[in-house]
């Protein structure tokens, strides 16, 4: 537990902890120590039952694909230098299913707890990074009308993902009642969330609220299924059509976000692209794209995609000097691995949520429609921030629940 506290600290404040954290998981689950003998570390007792754990949920050997893929594409990569860069981020998709397959098994208050211990490190970070709001505003304000991010401790989308999700985790938590010790820490929960819920908006990262307000809408409806309360459903559905308008009229930030992304599609509209960031973006789609057309079925090389866009840029945007990778992880993955390639990151993406029925849980539904949404406006596991973040709550849901195949709360929650 305390190397999966110290894991989701290190996701929002040191990216060096991240591969501290990971490397202890994985040397945990190879050896265990024991102070008392002469040779303290030595092999793990359960080696071969952690190994036989590992190979026979094939969750976790799915979940290995995901590196799999960009190392095969070795073979036809002329860039070694960028394709090793590519293995480096994924390396957690290989290294850290045998770590949870190693793990003891969770109960649900100790996997409860972890989404807890979770809300509370992003309801203390958003303290931090509204501090510094508060102290510029004028400035960040203005910024945010230029379409640049308000300062967050990492990548600002990346991070509004995560606070998407510690939203929905403060969300269950409260309607399973769940406390650490007092009961009254139910409301502490709920003021938590209702305080990242609106600082959300406050952040304006368009990612972040398009997942959220699809994760609640999702929760709200499949609440109002299970329990057939229809009306309640369409009420929770109309309210969150409504807040955004309510947040507009009342938080600077947010107008200015939406203004300007208003301005933003019309430069695009008007064939105006180095001026706009989100043309920008969607000229990175068709970069891609012109890519996926050349190498249909098996790509590029995903060692070799960042040359192939640098050369099509120049070739087709040569004003543009910030030559962005496509920024959709569909797209660059069809980039650089081509069809076949797509086909099986999309089958492996899906497969955890319905391997032994374990798809009955909200948080790890929520957790694929989060990281599912960002994959059409973000290319989400391309850096180490985005694949730890996934990984992470991916292989905690496989591990909690596989051992729960039944698993389900009869209030849709």
């Amino acid at each position: 537990m305390f190397f999966c506290f110290a894991y989701l600290w290190a996701l929002i404040y040191s990216k060096f902890v991240i591969s501290v954290a990971m490397i202890c998981l994985l040397v945990m689950s190879v050896f265990e120590l024991d102070f008392e003998k002469k040779q303290p570390l030595q092999l793990n007792s359960r080696l071969l039952s952690n190994w036989q754990n590992f190979i026979s949920n094939k969750a976790y050997l799915v979940v290995t694909g995901f590196f799999l893929l960009v190392l095969i594409t070795g073979i036809y990569s002329s860039d070694m230098n960028y394709w090793l860069e590519r293995l480096r981020i994924k390396l957690p998709f290989f290294l850290l299913p045998f770590a949870f397959a190693s793990m003891p098994q969770l109960k649900e208050r100790e996997y409860l707890s972890i989404f807890y211990f979770y809300l509370f490190l992003l309801f203390g970070s958003s303290l931090l990074v509204g501090f510094d709001y508060y102290q510029n505003y004028e400035l960040i304000t203005e910024n945010l009308g230029k379409g640049q991010p308000i300062p967050t401790p990492v990548n600002h989308i990346r991070y509004s993902l995560m606070m998407a999700l510690s939203i929905v985790g403060g969300v269950v938590l409260f309607f399973r009642n769940f406390h650490w010790k007092w009961i009254w820490e139910k409301w502490v929960i709920l003021g938590m969330t209702g305080f990242l819920f609106i600082f959300i908006h406050v952040l304006s990262v368009r990612s972040g609220i398009l997942v959220l307000y699809a994760s609640l809408l999702f929760l709200s409806l499949r609440f109002a299924f299970l329990q057939k309360k229809y009306m309640l459903g369409m009420a929770s559905v109309i309210t969150l059509l409504f807040i955004p308008a309510l947040a507009y009229q009342s938080i600077e930030g947010f107008k200015q976000k939406i203004d300007y992304t208003i301005w933003d599609w019309q430069q695009y509209y008007y064939d105006l692209p180095l001026r706009s960031s989100d043309a920008s973006r969607l000229i990175s789609f068709k970069v891609g794209l012109e890519i996926c057309q050349k190498e249909r079925w098996l790509g590029v090389g995903a060692g070799d995609l960042r040359k192939e866009v640098h050369q099509i840029y120049d070739e087709n945007f040569p004003k543009i000097t910030d030559k962005k990778m496509p920024h959709n992880q569909f797209i660059s993955v069809c980039a650089g691995m081509g069809m076949i390639g797509l086909a099986i990151f999309i089958l492996a993406f899906f497969f955890p949520l319905f391997y032994k029925k374990i798809k009955s849980d909200a948080l790890f539904i929520t957790l694929h429609l989060i990281i599912f949404a960002s994959f059409f406006t973000e290319n989400t596991i391309e850096n180490s921030v985005g694949v730890g973040f996934y990984v992470f709550f991916l292989l905690l849901g496989i591990h909690y629940l596989s051992a729960k195949k039944n698993s389900h709360l009869s209030n849709g929650i």
